[in-house]
């Protein structure tokens, strides 16, 4: 059953009735209970939402922002926001970060969409509408993104998009994202990896050739974690357990490093 709050994001071609997480089984948090948290939108596709085979909740002050309600409730899988009923790695990532002392508390906004391309989160895309509608709800919310998660590429090996494809859609959704006045870095998985169907690694090769071509840290575009690495994959595709806590390290990892790099290095003119 879709919450009646759902209406205005239903009626907007926001939420995807059957495919979006929509569970509300917690008390909304108050704003003033969640501190200044560091706030991460998560774009892409299924490894980034709620496709992992375990269901994870966060220990710390991890939070969940609803984009579909404007609400904030505490983080577990599934997360509101994205597609699929099971587990991600954003719950452990946020934990060792805030346990790190990375940051105080954390608010994830996951977006992510199951098969999605690169195209259609860029202008012009089905998926930018979703994108826009959820900054301009966090945003009347009093949020803005500190960093955003990018964790997408297996649907455009899959479809042998090319490299020159890839890097013209995400820099019109990187420019796109400067238009709404996100200036939080961006960071850029390499994601491309699937082992069924067979036959693909020649089209993952283009893929990572234009991921990592597609980071540019004088616009602001860093490097997340190589993800292909992780070889628990209980479809061939989709993380398992273990996959997925490796998953969360290694994006803990890149977030760290690039703060440190931003605390040794000037700010781009």
């Amino acid at each position: 059953m879709i919450p009646p709050s759902y209406q205005h994001a239903l009626d907007s071609g926001v939420y995807l009735p059957g495919v979006d997480a929509s569970h509300i089984g917690d008390r909304p948090v108050a704003r003033a209970d969640m501190g200044e948290p560091m706030v991460l939108l998560i774009i892409g596709q299924s490894n980034g939402g709620n496709h992992g085979n375990t269901l994870f909740a966060a220990a710390e002050a991890v939070f969940n922002f609803n984009p579909f309600d404007g609400l904030c409730y505490r983080a577990r899988d599934p997360l509101l926001g994205a597609t699929g009923e099971g587990g991600t790695p954003w719950c452990v990532m946020s934990d060792g970060l805030i346990r790190d002392g990375f940051a105080g508390s954390i608010l994830l906004c996951p977006l992510n969409v199951g098969g999605a391309t690169v195209g259609e989160w860029a202008p012009g895309g089905p998926y930018h509408h979703r994108l826009s509608y959820a900054v301009a709800r966090l945003r009347q919310s009093g949020f803005a993104p500190s960093r955003v998660l990018w964790h997408q590429g297996e649907a455009d090996a899959l479809y042998g998009t090319s490299q020159e494809a890839y890097m013209r859609a995400f820099r019109a959704l990187v420019a796109s994202l400067r238009q709404l006045d996100i200036v939080a870095p961006v960071h850029v998985a390499i994601a491309s990896y699937f082992a069924v169907p067979e036959g693909f690694a020649a089209a993952q090769a283009v893929i990572r050739a234009a991921q990592h071509a597609a980071i540019d840290p004088d616009r602001g575009v860093l490097p997340g974690p190589d993800t292909d690495r992780i070889t628990d994959r209980f479809d061939g595709c989709h993380m398992g357990r273990q996959g997925l806590i490796e998953h969360a390290r290694a994006w803990q990892a890149a977030l760290t490093a690039a703060t440190a790099r931003d605390a040794v290095q000037p700010t781009p003119a």
